[in-house]
């Protein structure tokens, strides 16, 4: 089988295309192999339709920089940036071996309630460092959050696709054009530009990560209805599914189904002031749920899902 050629020079030079790993509106990503380091990494493309739209550019450099000045193991890490004179861009990043948590709530595989709080506290750590950078993620959701080993073997959590991400300051709802950037089940109400014009802070990122934990917890998605406007009207009117409908048999603690409801408020003050103070509400809910020195094993999944997500 012939190599796959991307037509971007520094990429065709340095690295060997493994396989394709997925697509969406900005661009393509590619399972790589470094020529001389035998090092498995990622790379993140953009469209070639898209090289002369600013934005996108744009977006896509925003991405890059502000990767490179993140330091935590819990962000996948960038290696290197490139714009070619023709205008194609490149981001190389970090390869995650392991397996996110869309795959599985897809394949309805349940985590015990001890490895969910586990999972929670090290996301909660994650975002808490992001958002001391004072950067909102704005797209936290099961196929933004992988499981992976570490060298020591342990279970880690990693936060990937930092693609929508943005300074505090600077966050809006919708881009000019009026796109709504993110995925609209864990979309938080502010973000959808519907709490009395409310801008979209760290608050959002942990209503989305609230969201995530439901499902987690319950199997079950906190909104009724499948179609986009029975989703939106929840996010924006109606209360979330209830423990009690949700889990019949209790088997989520009273003080977790607190601390987790809080995080899905409509009003970002009634929310947790920021993802430390979330923490530590869930590991004093745990202490009558059990442990969190639990950790998930992502060996679990029959196929795991090893890419990053779809461009956005």
């Amino acid at each position: 089988m012939s190599q796959i050629q991307l037509g971007i020079e520094e990429i065709d030079r340095k690295y060997e295309v493994l396989e394709k790993m997925g697509e969406g509106g900005m661009g393509s990503i590619y399972k790589v192999r470094h020529l001389l380091l035998e090092e498995v990494r990622v790379i993140k493309t953009i469209r070639a339709h898209l090289k002369d739209q600013d934005e996108h550019q744009k977006r896509f450099l925003r991405e890059a920089r502000m990767a490179t000045q993140l330091r935590h193991p819990g962000i996948a890490q960038t290696h290197d940036f490139g714009i070619g004179d023709d205008g194609s861009a490149y981001i190389v990043m970090e390869f995650i071996d392991g397996i996110d948590l869309a795959y599985i709530n897809a394949t309805g595989q349940r985590l015990s309630q001890q490895e969910i709080l586990e999972v929670a506290d090290q996301t909660l750590d994650i975002l808490g460092y992001l958002h001391g950078k004072r950067l909102v993620h704005r797209d936290i959701s099961p196929d933004n959050i992988m499981l992976t080993r570490n060298d020591d073997g342990r279970v880690e959590v990693k936060l990937i696709d930092l693609g929508i991400a943005k300074q505090l300051e600077a966050t809006q709802n919708l881009t000019q054009t009026g796109f709504f950037l993110g995925k609209l089940k864990y979309a938080s109400p502010e973000q959808l530009g519907a709490v009395d014009g409310k801008k979209v802070t760290t608050c959002s990122d942990l209503y989305s990560f609230g969201i995530v934990l439901y499902e987690l917890l319950t199997g079950r998605f906190p909104i009724s209805g499948d179609s986009e406007a029975a989703i939106l009207a929840g996010h924006l009117l109606h209360p979330p599914l209830s423990f009690e409908e949700s889990d019949p048999e209790s088997t989520v603690s009273a003080p977790l189904r607190t601390a987790v409801m809080r995080a899905l408020e409509k009003i970002p003050e009634k929310r947790y002031t920021d993802a430390e103070e979330f923490r530590r509400t869930l590991a004093m809910a745990a202490s009558g749920a059990g442990s969190v020195a639990g950790a998930p094993d992502p060996e679990r999944a029959a196929a795991p899902a090893t890419h990053e997500p779809a461009v956005t």
